[in-house]
Order: C-alpha cells, then structure tokens, then sequence
C-alpha cells in the first residue's frame, strides 16, 4: 500500500513539476479591436461616424495594467486624426465625386500589447445620388424579366417525356419476348 501512495506522490509532483515549468507563450497580453461606421454608403458632402473601440486582452490571471495607454490612427481620404483611450470616435465629412467611389477608412492602434489595424470601405455616391431598386426606374414597373417558364419548353418538355416514356415501355416488350 507504501508503494501505490509512494507512486501516486510521485506522479503528482511530477505533473505540477511539468505544469510549472511550462513555458510563458501564452502569458503576453493581445490588443485587440473592432472598427465601426454609422454608414458604409454616404452621399458627397455628408458626414458619416467611425468608432474604433480596443481593449488588451491578458492570457494569465494576473490582469491588465492599469495605464495601459491605447493610441489610435484613423484616416479617411487622406485626413489623419490621431487620439487615445479604449474608445475613439471621429466624424468624418465625404468629399465630392463625379461617380460612385470606394474609399478605404482605416483605423489603427497600438499599444505595449501590440497593434491591430481595421479597414471599412466607404462608399460615396455623387450629387445626391439615390440608389433604387430593379424595376422601379423611371418608367419601368415591376421587377426586371429574369427567366421563366415558356409555354414552347413547357410542351416540348411534356412531349419528350412521353415519348421517352414510350420507348421503354417498347424496349421491355421486346426484352420479355
């Protein structure tokens, strides 16, 4: 009985002997962060809001530090606004354009943690532009003609089916005789 407790002791000491010793890869904090828009499609000269929250992430027990200090980058069509804290919240104004245009917003923050970047293309539509749906431009009603079912393919179909249909039957017949 000396033995099996004298083995289980062993075995003990030596998992938390293991565990203690394990490496520190996961011990370092992550920054992590999210980007996000009011509006992705925006008329020119309208505004439009990016709010960039960020938060560090620790992976042992003992927490974050307090201090942490996060600062941000946010540009948007060549305009850079720079700022700190978790949250960071900037309006930006869409400039004019002739047609529809992408522009990239880009929101970037860093830390003693690390950094992290997040992209979210803006759309900006010219002069008031308003986007409407298929079918429902000036003097069209309804939705577009997609396809569908024609009355020729609908007959040619059934006929093709019977005729098939016959030609096994007949095909049988002559197997059985």
């Amino acid at each position: 009985m000396k033995k099996v407790l004298l083995a289980a002791a062993t075995v003990l000491v030596a998992l938390f002997a293991t565990l203690g010793v394990a490496p520190a890869a996961s011990a370092y904090p992550e920054l992590t962060c999210n980007l996000t828009v009011d509006s992705q499609v925006v008329n020119e000269g309208d505004t439009f809001t990016a709010t960039g929250t960020a938060a560090v992430v620790e992976k042992n027990a003992r927490g974050a530090a307090v201090g942490d200090d996060i600062h941000w980058v946010m540009t948007f069509n060549g305009e850079t606004r720079t700022g700190a804290g978790a949250v960071f919240t900037q309006t930006f104004t869409a400039p004019n354009v002739t047609k529809k245009t992408v522009f990239p917003l880009t929101a970037k923050t860093s830390s003693d943690a690390g950094t992290c970047q997040r992209t979210v293309d803006i759309t900006v539509l010219p002069g008031g532009a308003v986007v409407e749906p298929p079918g429902e431009g000036p003097g069209e009603g309804g939705l577009p003609n997609t396809g569908g079912p024609r009355l020729i393919l609908l007959i040619a179909g059934i006929l093709l089916l019977l005729g098939g249909s016959g030609a096994v039957v007949v095909a049988r017949r002559r197997a059985s005789a």
